[in-house]
């Protein structure tokens, strides 16, 4: 009874290995998948923190691992502002804005 516990222990370790690899290749293969399919770079808004403020901008990233290959700042708003809420809601609408116009100029 014992041998066979320790069989299935086994056959489910295995089990696990097979589908850990099975599922980084194939999620390496989809991911190979999106960026051919994504092109070339492309224009995103984002924001992020610094400084104790909020910096709103547009940048340009490469397909596939999103590396920053260029960055314009839109507004940077500090975390303390009294119309903090209006201000960020405008920034991200004019990033918004800039990325789809540098987008269309890419084409």
């Amino acid at each position: 009874m014992m041998t066979f516990v320790r069989a299935l222990v086994v056959l489910g370790v295995l089990v696990l290995i097979a589908y850990a690899a099975y599922a980084m290749i194939s999620g390496t293969t989809k991911r190979r998948i999106q960026v051919a399919r994504a092109g070339g770079p492309r224009w995103v808004a984002t924001h992020y923190a610094v400084n104790d403020a909020t910096r709103i901008v547009v940048r340009r990233v490469s397909p596939g691992n999103d590396d920053v290959l260029d960055e314009h700042i839109v507004m940077e708003i500090r975390d303390g502002d009294s119309d903090f809420d209006t201000r960020f809601l405008q920034a991200m609408a004019e990033a918004r804005a800039r990325a789809a116009l540098f987008e269309s100029e890419s084409d």
